[in-house]
């Protein structure tokens, strides 16, 4: 049995966090009914059309899987009313609107409570539900670009860069899925005070960078950009080019180092004048890279091949990664550690843990548009559930 199979989730979101966050809640379990607009759903379901995936995109397959989608206009009465029926049955409220924008289609916390009092009701949004910023809109770069998150990818003398996927949305989904469970944990234990969460994005951005975060908050500083260095500033801990490609290793220690200097052919350059002398080998060589000595290394690594060094790094125990591109890892490495793909749908994956029989392992593929309104939509009421209490099945 998954851990949120009986619970039944109203989703009114769209594009990714959203999505992602009902996603979650789906391969726990959940029942997820999907409310999308006519004409269109989803926008994510546009994007771009894939006969060779049935015509839905990869982007809306991968996080849709296994839901249930009905057409409402939630700008008529009987959109409206629709809803607040479906809520009746659900012990999870959804919403990514922009803030009031649930409020005047009738929708807020209190209308839910009325037709649901013990519902959980979630609110995802890039700025939060209150403040001078709360009506900004808000997409993955430009939240990157406000929270700092942008300068610090890259060198001192690149411009901004972002990261190279939509980070934050993803991680704003996956916080939301956290913070819902955490309040079905509640419910669980008996407690019947109202629960409204307000997921952001840019509180999910801080959380991403927890580290730099509280170094700036502690120092009164914005950390320096180090690139593709590791943060620990150890002379063996970068990305550097082979004769083949990339490879990045983290040759913190001293130990480590002299692993990585003995397995280039200079083992002189884990001695003086490179290296103070003395170092025990658990010590880390904290911003020990000279440019001397980087120099000196770049040269090894560049009469070296990235795949051989992969293997003899790896195996002398110092972590080192051939850099790879998506399709690579995903044809060399991943198929040897199988467990976060959903079957029966080719382009989905689950919660990123393992074991304990948590997350689902095969779903239905993401629904077409409106394929389940004449499930939800008919006059007859829909079945009433609530969550157990403790110590109930």
């Amino acid at each position: 049995m998954l851990p949120l199979e009986g619970f039944r989730v109203l989703d009114l979101t769209h594009v990714l966090a959203g999505p992602c966050a009902t996603h979650h809640l789906r391969c726990l379990g959940a029942e997820v009914i999907k409310i999308e607009r006519p004409g269109g759903g989803d926008p994510m379901r546009g994007l771009d059309m894939m006969p060779e995936l049935d015509g839905l995109t990869p982007g809306f397959r991968a996080l849709n899987a296994g839901k249930k989608s009905v057409v409402v206009d939630l700008a008529t009465e009987d959109g409206r009313a629709t809803v607040l029926r479906l809520a009746e049955s659900c012990a999870v409220f959804v919403e990514n609107f922009r803030p009031g924008v649930a409020r005047r289609f009738g929708l807020a916390p209190e209308d839910l409570a009325r037709v649901r009092p013990d519902i959980i009701y979630c609110s995802i949004s890039g700025w939060g539900q209150s403040g001078a910023n709360s009506a900004r809109g808000a997409y993955d770069h430009v939240i990157q670009a406000a929270t700092g998150m942008m300068s610090l990818q890259g060198g001192p003398e690149d411009p901004p860069i972002k990261v190279g996927f939509p980070v934050i949305d993803i991680a704003t989904g996956i916080s939301a899925a956290e913070a819902i469970l955490a309040a079905i944990v509640r419910r669980l234990r008996g407690d019947t005070a109202p629960i409204t969460l307000d997921v952001s994005m840019v509180d999910c951005a801080l959380a991403l960078m927890s580290g730099p975060a509280a170094n700036a908050i502690a120092t009164g500083k914005s950390p320096t950009r180090v690139g593709n260095r590791g943060f620990v500033g150890s002379p063996g801990a970068e990305t550097f080019a082979t004769a083949d490609g990339h490879i990045s290793v983290a040759a913190n220690t001293m130990g480590q180092f002299a692993t990585l200097c003995r397995l280039l052919g200079r083992p002189d350059l884990a001695n003086p004048p490179y290296v103070p002398e003395g170092l025990p080998a658990g010590a880390f060589l904290t911003d020990a890279a000279t440019d001397d000595l980087r120099g000196r290394l770049s040269a090894a690594f560049a009469a070296s091949r990235a795949a051989t060094l992969e293997v003899a790094l790896n195996d002398a125990g110092v972590p080192a990664a051939r850099v790879r591109d998506l399709g690579e890892y995903l044809d060399e490495l991943y198929p040897l550690t199988p467990g976060i793909g959903v079957a029966g749908e080719p382009v989905a994956l689950g919660p990123a843990f393992r074991g304990g029989n948590g997350a689902a392992t095969s779903l239905p593929p993401a629904p077409r548009l409106g394929a389940d309104n004449d499930m939800f939509k008919a006059d007859a009421p829909v079945a009433r559930g609530r969550p157990a209490k403790a110590g109930q099945q």
